[in-house]
Formats: C-alpha cells, structure tokens, sequence
C-alpha cells in the first residue's frame, strides 16, 4: 500500500487533472458591473474579487492566501475558515482596488495568487492576474 501523501492527510481526496482548487478572478467595476478574467484595467476596477472554488475539500480547514505584487513582494496575505462535507466550497476574497495603495503607488503589472491550506508550506494552487494602466 502506497504511503498516505500530506494532501490525502489533509482531508483532500486525489484529483490529479485539475488539482484541489482553482482561482478565479472577477473585477467589480465602478459601475457595480463584474467582469471574470485575468487581465484587467485598472481604472476601471473598484474591487478585485478573488474566489478560490474548493472541488475536494474533505472537513473543517484553513485557506491561507497570499498576494504577491509584480516585484515580488508580498502585498497581503488573507486567512479564512474553510469546511465541506460534500468536497465542493468557495471562498471570496475581495481586494480593494480604487483609492488603494495599488491605485496610490502604481503597482501595475502580473501578479500573483498563492492559495495553501492549513499550514502547508506548498500552495495547492497558484494563478496570476494582470493590473494594466
């Protein structure tokens, strides 16, 4: 019998095509009108809404989420409670976008998303976004 990987013990059932979660990102503009993408202009953007839908989740859990900026750095790191009994969650993160330090100090470019859960030092999934001016 194959020994048991740190994902299975986590309460995550095996999904080697997709993985256990997967982001998707969803602009909020000025006007209260969404647009789901990657790439986004960011005048036009009041609130980046950033979902992480959880496709085998198993128990009660931590989501960790990290934002790094287009240097590097880490910008925000966001934590929330996370639980499924059917394998299937979603948890919103909503970054302000307008009138922020992003708008303030021009922090245009690829950025980066990094989900974990719990207290893995490996993130479960990675996906980036594009702020443009």
């Amino acid at each position: 019998k194959p020994p048991t990987s740190p994902s299975r013990r986590a309460g995550l059932e095996s999904d080697h095509h997709r993985g256990p979660a997967r982001v998707h990102f969803v602009a909020i503009r000025h006007d209260g009108r969404e647009r789901r993408g990657q790439h986004f202009t960011v005048s036009r953007v009041r609130t980046l809404r950033i979902d992480v839908e959880w496709r085998t989740l198993v128990g009660a859990h931590t989501q960790q989420l990290e934002l790094i900026t287009p240097d590097g750095s880490i910008y925000q790191r966001f934590t929330a409670p996370v639980e499924s009994v059917t394998g299937r969650a979603t948890v919103v993160t909503e970054l302000p976008v307008a009138g922020s330090w992003i708008t303030q100090h021009s922090l245009e470019g690829q950025w980066e998303v990094k989900v974990y859960l719990d207290e893995a030092a490996t993130p479960v999934a990675t996906e980036s976004f594009t702020l443009a001016k």
